[in-house]
């Protein structure tokens, strides 16, 4: 049997944070042959073999179809894709590395604050100046895609050697796509993201290559793993409600989940028993008023470290990848 080759990131913030979650997570990490190598294995689960790449790296084996696994950001696999890649499945979101790639114009621009205006102003742009309005980016085929899809051709798109938010301060382009955690360094450079201009929400994630690299893979090693991760994965930003079922309220589960996205542990209750119930964090406090207000309580909450399903997501979507091989 051939091991699962699984890429992590090597260095920097992912790093850290994806050393974070691991942890939490209950699966160890060791290096093989000290703290400097590039490989490395995960205690207890032996069959699978750690690669140490840059999230660029990870990106880019996976779509060639050189590795099984990766943790890397939907913003790289997204740019890096070509009609020659291999096919690349999202298995697992995993809450860290989070930033969106974002489409900014100058403050001065008091006419512009939606897609919509920005086409006209693209075209209008062409008309006065003989020439197409110039967008800096290192998200060259996001950009394309997306423009493309929202109908705005009249552009030109330009590299960005240095910082992207400095482009239209220094001449260089007219508006940015770029990526962006919080939006403070865009704002500092006086520009403004547009209302509608989130082009692309990322995260750091788990993803699967598909294809002939599989073969003579040791699936239970892979099973156990995406199972471990999507525990952890399914328990984050989650909180865990508990109380008597003392009033037998129509429509109350249907409603739960409408208002709150809560759905109830062990399905439909029966009048008299102790319940829980899953919602997501920030409906923690809503959701609590709204079951006081209708009689119930005391109501007591957790947050759970692991939510263990009969059918883990994350293994489910790699098993129905691999059948279509």
């Amino acid at each position: 049997m051939r091991p699962l080759l699984l890429a992590l990131p090597s260095k920097g913030r992912l790093h850290e944070q994806m050393n974070k979650f691991f942890d939490q997570s209950g699966l160890k990490l060791g290096r093989s042959g000290g703290k400097r190598t590039y490989s490395g294995f995960i205690e207890g689960i032996n069959e699978i073999e750690i690669l140490y790449l840059s999230a660029s790296e990870i990106s880019n084996e996976l779509l060639k179809g050189n590795i099984h696994m990766g943790i890397t950001g939907i913003d790289l696999i997204e740019e890096s894709k070509t009609s020659a890649s291999k096919e690349v499945v999202l298995l697992s979101k995993l809450g860290f590395g989070k930033a969106n790639v974002v489409i900014a114009v100058p403050n001065s621009w008091i006419d512009v604050e939606n897609i919509k205006d920005l086409s006209e102003v693209a075209s209008e742009f062409r008309s006065y100046n003989n020439r197409r309005m110039r967008v800096a980016t290192k998200f060259t085929n996001i950009t394309r895609n997306f423009f493309s899809k929202n109908g705005i051709s009249n552009y030109r798109l330009v590299d960005s050697a240095g910082a992207t938010e400095g482009s239209p301060a220094a001449g260089t382009s007219e508006i940015i796509v770029d990526i962006t955690e919080t939006g403070q360094t865009i704002e500092a450079n006086s520009l403004k993201i547009l209302k509608d201009g989130i082009m692309l929400e990322s995260q750091s994630c788990i993803f699967s290559t598909v294809g002939d690299i599989w073969n003579e893979v040791d699936l239970k090693s892979a099973e156990k793993f995406l199972r471990i991760i999507s525990a952890r994965s399914e328990a984050l930003n989650k909180a865990e409600l508990f109380f008597d079922f003392t009033e037998n309220y129509e429509e109350l589960e249907i409603n739960l989940y409408r208002k709150f996205k809560a759905i109830f542990v062990k399905g439909s209750p029966s009048l008299g028993e102790g319940v829980s119930l899953i919602v997501p964090l920030p409906e923690l406090t809503s959701c609590s008023l709204y079951l006081t207000n209708l009689g119930y309580g005391p109501i007591r909450t957790t947050q759970p470290n692991f939510i263990y399903n009969k059918d883990s997501i994350s293994w489910n979507i790699l098993k129905q990848s691999l059948k279509q091989v």
